[in-house]
């Protein structure tokens, strides 16, 4: 400061300015004996770093919402939040309740979460009336692996499909495995084919 109490009507930036200068190129770089001759810059790059990486914009932007419960909509498979409408993917469309995490300033999309572990399952965004209105609709399929009931194998039992018969043993019991969990897979089955007749409701 007494470098500059011969500076005419001294404003902030003229203060926050010469405090970095001050400290990056005078401070930082002088020798201190209480550092046994060393600058605190060299200090600081010869000590262990006890620095953590700062999360990504998107992560933060995340963090910073809030999860609520909402009924799925059994009839056209939405829920709403705040008066929108959003699109539950087909994957999730056994489950009556489901937690959801948004932002009430940004309501462009939302994200379904595992309510006992906090995970993020699925993206989910405002229901599109427009593609909705030409009246067709993909056929509701049961995901890969979804069943109400796990499709293990047991012995004297015909519960595995003949399909399945021709696959190795291993991706059988894999497959069983996966299915015991009642997990939806880890994707979503889209079915883009509009000229499809089957598709029309």
């Amino acid at each position: 400061m007494a470098m500059l109490d011969a500076v005419p009507n001294l404003t902030l930036k003229q203060l926050n300015q010469a405090s970095f200068i001050w400290v990056e190129h005078e401070y930082h770089q002088t020798a201190h004996r209480e550092l046994s001759g060393a600058t605190p810059l060299r200090r600081f790059i010869d000590g262990p770093s006890v620095l953590r990486d700062c999360p990504d914009s998107e992560t933060l932007r995340r963090h910073f919402r809030i999860e609520v419960k909402r009924t799925q909509r059994r009839s056209d498979g939405t829920a709403s939040l705040d008066g929108i409408r959003f699109e539950i993917p087909q994957a999730f469309g056994h489950l009556r309740q489901l937690s959801l995490r948004y932002a009430r300033w940004d309501r462009s999309c939302a994200d379904i979460v595992d309510p006992r572990t906090g995970a993020i399952q699925a993206t989910i965004y405002p229901l599109d009336k427009t593609s909705h209105a030409d009246g067709r609709r993909r056929r509701i399929t049961m995901p890969t692996g979804l069943s109400s009931r796990p499709v293990a194998t047991l012995k004297g039992t015909n519960t595995v499909a003949s399909q399945s018969d021709s696959q190795a043993p291993l991706m059988r019991h894999l497959q069983a495995q996966f299915a015991a969990t009642g997990l939806p897979p880890a994707y979503i089955e889209l079915d883009e084919s509009p000229t499809n007749p089957e598709h029309k409701k």
